[in-house]
């Protein structure tokens, strides 16, 4: 409650409802239940080629620090994204920010003081291609920005080393979406970066590789190329791409595709497709003629960048009513985008067909053949 808090200039009311909304979405995600029931999706290759490694706690007065290592600047950013699906990858750094919450936790109840955590952001073997802005504007920043709604507090520094001499061209990118006081925290270590490290964390917390006493075998996992043999296909139980209805959404206007669910605890899955930018919010209501205004929030806004993957998003509907899927074409002022979707469910197997599937901005998509 504390992180919260500060995160929102001890603005109660507002704390009060952005808290309410991270624990039903923390409920709705069974986080809080043994890790081996969560609802959070499993991503192999972000995991075993792009990990993040938790170092271990620093003893620091006022407070203790979490020495984290992202080595970004060996991924293979071109061949994950063609391995991932959106959701995936997202949930796999929602599963690293849950552990390092356990462990800050941790450290808190073993001292009785707040603690943050350092994330050490290497870049080194960073390559410049024309990619690079289209991940670091797409999937990096929608990524951050929604662990940044999720976990507030937790970094005391996030130091950027072995930075490349283009650097100033992804912060440009990325400058502009961040809060100013997220940009105070950042901090960027020049040439002489193992010096201005090791004046930040002590070197029984750090890699020998970045000036520590830790032989990096210990404590670095390896980061490897992706083998295109595991760029995603389109596994057999997913619907084609034909079947997915098309959905026009103009420049900065919104769609609304509403659901009847007729029965509690009907769980769907959402198999989806967009190749720019979009935004989607689920909402519910007992009534179908509800305005907007009046509809109640079941999943808060989620942007959506495109990638080769076709996407799968989960929801259990809890109650019988209606729910509405907003998708927002927020990112665009002039071109419209096109969103593919269609819902099934879980336990029958059977399309949930949008009860405004004939609207003229929809074009529906072709039937499943009969097997």
């Amino acid at each position: 409650m504390l992180r919260w808090l500060q995160s929102n200039d001890f603005n109660i009311p507002k704390t009060v409802h952005l808290l309410k909304k991270h624990l039903k979405w923390r409920k709705d995600r069974k986080l809080d239940e043994p890790e081996s029931q969560s609802l959070l999706q499993f991503s192999d290759a972000r995991r075993k080629h792009a990990p993040v490694d938790i170092i271990g706690p620093q003893r620091k007065e006022g407070g203790d620090r979490l020495v984290v290592v992202d080595r970004a600047g060996r991924i293979d950013v071109a061949g994950l994204m063609k391995a991932v699906q959106p959701t995936e990858y997202l949930h796999e750094m929602f599963r690293t920010f849950e552990e390092i919450q356990r462990r800050l936790m941790k450290m808190e109840a073993e001292t009785g003081v707040q603690c943050f955590m350092h994330y050490i952001f290497d870049l080194e073997g960073l390559h410049f291609d024309p990619t690079l802005l289209g991940v670091v504007n797409g999937p990096f920043r929608v990524s951050w920005q929604l662990v940044g709604q999720h976990y507030r507090e937790f970094i005391d520094k996030f130091i950027v080393i072995n930075s490349p001499s283009y650097i100033n061209v992804l912060w440009s990118a990325l400058s502009s979406f961040i809060p100013e006081q997220s940009k105070q925290r950042i901090v960027f270590a020049g040439s002489s970066w193992k010096e201005e490290l090791l004046e930040i964390v002590d070197q029984d917390c750090l890699p020998e590789r970045y000036g520590g006493n830790i032989p990096d075998n210990d404590c670095l996992k390896i980061v490897e190329p992706i083998p295109k043999s595991t760029y995603w296909k389109l596994p057999v139980h997913y619907p084609s791409m034909e079947q997915l209805h098309k959905v026009s959404v103009s420049a900065s206007k919104h769609r609304m595709l509403v659901y009847k669910v007729d029965k509690p605890d009907i769980e769907l899955l959402m198999y989806s497709h967009n190749e720019n930018d979009i935004t989607i919010t689920l909402y519910y209501s007992k009534e179908k003629e509800t305005s907007e205004n009046d509809l109640e929030l079941a999943v808060a806004p989620i942007p959506k960048c495109g990638l080769p993957a076709m996407d799968l998003f989960d929801y259990n509907c809890e109650f019988p009513g209606y729910y509405y899927v907003k998708l927002a074409n927020e990112a665009s002022w002039l071109l419209p985008s096109t969103y593919r979707m269609i819902v099934i469910e879980k336990e029958t197997g059977k399309e949930l067909e949008p009860i405004n599937l004939n609207e003229k901005w929809i074009k529906k998509g072709q039937k499943a053949k009969k097997k």
